[in-house]
């Protein structure tokens, strides 16, 4: 008896036969399966550390040359800080000896046009010219120039009324006058003391903390970058990377050779010659302040006790900066005042007035003559000198301007091409 054929399991399917081993026969080729690696981070991350490194040496660059333009923009205005200092105390000078001279074109009876009256008024167009000077050198002083030039007008017309007066009419515009003169020299005191601040006041590039905290923090960036790198390159050191560091250290060495030069040009403009011209400029404006109180006391024919203690404080104050700089001729000054402090004590006006017009060499105005010629010699030379040195070192700065970005640039390729050396291992 025959069997019967097997029937289909399902709608079209045939149940595949089975061995007798009982394992299904396969049915086509199979395939391993392996995860899929993950691509490396590395290339990335040294991409990234490229920039880190290239902005750390620019920034320490930039640091670098921004301190040292600083440095030589503060040491261009050195200069000038002496500069319009004796230029306003010769000002000063100017307007205290217009006084003067009225006054004694009014005790000699000239007229308008007389040779103290007229020297009068070219005193004044001195002091005039020299303010337009100094606010053309120093714009920033400009406005309070033009306040003083303003007072120096009216001083100039008031004075102007009194030439070729008689004394009696001549008296009390000459008053008003030198209440002018007082308000004129205040002023001027005033702007001296604000170039004396300035003096003092020391730049933000002079502070070798900033520099140095910046290199500092550029250093651990470069530190941080340079065992990033070890962990992954398995390698302690990256060239590139210790160049770059060597670049941002030698960066520091010029920056802080920069300081110094200009610290020390600074100095001898702003501290040792700046104050030889505020000590010979005290001795004039004192010694005039001294010469004027005894005219006028000739004029008014007034002495006393009040006029007298202003002699003797303004003639004492003209000793100590003239002394400061070893400057001759106030003991002769002193000298032909006591014969003439005498006259006017004892009411003997004619033989003070003789006293106080004489020319000689060992007269009161020879002496204080003499006085002025040897502080505007002083002050002339502080003057230069406080010029020079500032000059000397700004030509300095600028090699050391160029220094530093050439090496701030060459630090951040050495960096950059260390890291490639390393990036191309992963390519």
């Amino acid at each position: 008896m025959s069997q019967a054929p097997a029937r289909p399991t399902g709608p079209g399917r045939a149940t595949p036969a089975v061995p007798s081993g009982g394992v299904p026969a396969p049915t086509g080729t199979s395939t391993l399966d392996f995860p899929t690696p993950v691509p490396s981070r590395t290339p990335q991350l040294l991409q990234r550390l490229q920039v880190v490194v290239a902005l750390a040496l620019l920034v320490a660059g930039m640091m670098s040359a921004w301190v040292i333009a600083d440095l030589r923009a503060d040491l261009a205005a050195a200069p000038n800080l002496a500069q319009q200092y004796a230029r306003l105390g010769q000002v000063q000078h100017d307007l205290s000896a217009a006084a003067r001279l009225a006054e004694t074109s009014v005790i000699l009876d000239e007229n308008a046009g007389g040779e103290n009256a007229k020297a009068s008024i070219e005193q004044v167009v001195a002091a005039s010219g020299l303010l337009v000077q100094a606010a053309k050198d120093r714009p920033q002083d400009a406005e309070a120039l033009q306040a003083i030039g303003g007072g120096v007008l009216r001083y100039s017309l008031t004075l102007a009324s009194a030439l070729g007066a008689s004394p009696g009419k001549a008296g009390p515009v000459l008053v008003n006058a030198r209440d002018q003169l007082d308000a004129l020299l205040g002023e001027i005191d005033q702007l001296q003391d604000r170039l004396a601040t300035e003096a003092q006041t020391r730049p933000w590039s002079q502070n070798t903390a900033v520099v140095t905290l910046t290199a500092l923090a550029m250093l651990v960036v470069l530190g941080w970058v340079s065992w990033v790198v070890a962990r992954r390159s398995h390698r302690v050191l990256n060239p590139g990377v210790i160049a770059a560091a060597i670049a941002l250290v030698v960066l520091i060495g010029i920056t802080a050779a920069a300081q110094l030069t200009a610290e020390s040009a600074s100095d001898s403009s702003r501290s040792t010659q700046f104050s030889r011209v505020v000590n010979t400029t005290n001795a004039g404006r004192h010694l005039d302040a001294a010469q004027l109180i005894l005219t006028t006391a000739v004029l008014t024919r007034t002495w006393n006790n009040a006029t007298e203690a202003d002699y003797t404080a303004a003639y004492k104050a003209a000793r100590s900066a003239a002394n400061a700089e070893g400057l001759s001729g106030l003991g002769s000054f002193n000298g032909a005042a006591q014969p003439l402090a005498d006259h006017l004590s004892a009411g003997e006006w004619a033989q003070a007035q003789e006293a106080l017009l004489a020319t000689g060499r060992d007269s009161l105005s020879g002496a204080a003559t003499t006085l002025r010629e040897s502080a505007t010699s002083v002050s002339d030379s502080a003057v230069a000198v406080a010029a020079a040195a500032p000059a000397n070192a700004r030509a300095n700065l600028i090699a050391q301007l160029v220094f530093v970005i050439a090496i701030a640039l060459v630090g951040a390729a050495l960096g950059v091409l260390g890291l490639y050396q390393r990036l191309r291992e992963y390519r």
